[in-house]
């Protein structure tokens, strides 16, 4: 095992050095803030091993780039990323089998950027990518998924972004145990995907948060094709204004529970949209004033 300390006479802060001269492939750094200046890339056959007082900061110029990109058959035991105000990492290669298992991963601190230049949190690209826990805190998108396949997170956590969770073009995801919480525009985005699962909560918890969230589950607005065949199960609660927005799909299964408490209230719970065939929707509807809207195509079993 290579063990690594701050370097700053390195622009990676001597990690990059010691991936790229390592023999056994297992790289652990010791405590410390490690400063990266130019991108800093996890290599194939690397496993980077770390712990909660070992701390990587964007210090990159080009705030529009991700500053650590983890590449094909490479292993994360433990890694905690400040974007500090910039971008965070990029995981896999696009349309590619990656074969990447990551144990837990943080980032916290990401910037913002225009509509057309959106800077995210983490980025996961590719086939055949496994993490088992994700904790996101403040930035403009929190995790993306795009062109992206065989994915499994067994937890995420994403609070205060500006869209919580974004997938697009994707196939054979499953994403179980997320919190998206206090999101600014929209919890959980999903367009062009198949054969997927989602389970967990977009809620709002905090009545500090200045929240203009115009929807807590965005399905089809944006798809180039059908989302088709996916299956989920969410609770949306605070969100502000329409709780669940689905247009262009097909063969849905949800099960939701929509409710407003005492702050961010929801107006409108479910909105069906254009394009939609077979959607099957149970759950219950508490204390919204326009429960749903729109024309079903489907079966509804909806408590309100």
């Amino acid at each position: 095992m290579d063990i690594v300390n701050p370097d700053s006479n390195s622009l990676t802060s001597g990690i990059q050095e010691a991936i790229d001269s390592s023999k056994s492939g297992y790289i652990f750094l010791s405590p410390g803030e490690y400063h990266i200046k130019t991108q800093l890339i996890i290599k194939s056959g690397t496993m980077l091993i770390s712990n909660n007082k070992s701390i990587l900061v964007n210090d990159m110029d080009n705030k529009y780039i991700p500053f650590v990109v983890v590449e094909q058959y490479s292993d994360i035991k433990y890694l905690i990323l400040n974007s500090n105000d910039k971008s965070g990492i990029s995981i896999g290669k696009n349309n590619a089998n990656n074969s990447i298992n990551i144990d837990y991963i943080k980032i916290y601190n990401t910037g913002n950027g225009p509509d057309n230049n959106i800077i995210k949190a983490l980025e996961i690209n590719g086939f055949n990518i496994i993490i088992n826990s994700i904790d996101i805190y403040l930035g403009n998108m929190g995790l993306s998924l795009e062109n992206a396949s065989d994915i499994r997170i067994k937890e995420l956590q994403v609070v205060n972004c500006s869209t919580g969770l974004r997938i697009f073009n994707a196939n054979n995801i499953s994403i179980n145990n997320f919190s998206i919480d206090s999101c600014q525009y929209t919890g959980m985005q999903i367009d062009s995907t198949q054969n997927s699962y989602f389970q967990g909560t977009v809620w709002n918890n905090n009545k500090a948060y200045v929240n203009n969230n115009e929807y807590g589950i965005l399905i089809g607005k944006y798809s180039r094709d059908v989302n088709n065949i996916l299956k989920i199960d969410v609770r949306i609660r605070d969100t502000g204004k329409t709780a669940l927005h689905i247009s262009n799909s097909m063969n849905i299964n949800i099960d939701a529970i929509i409710s407003n408490s005492e702050y961010h209230k929801i107006e409108k719970g479910i909105y069906y949209g254009e394009n939609i065939k077979n959607i099957n929707i149970n759950g219950i509807i508490d204390n919204v004033p326009e429960p749903t809207l729109g024309k079903l195509n489907g079966k509804s079993n909806i408590v309100m």
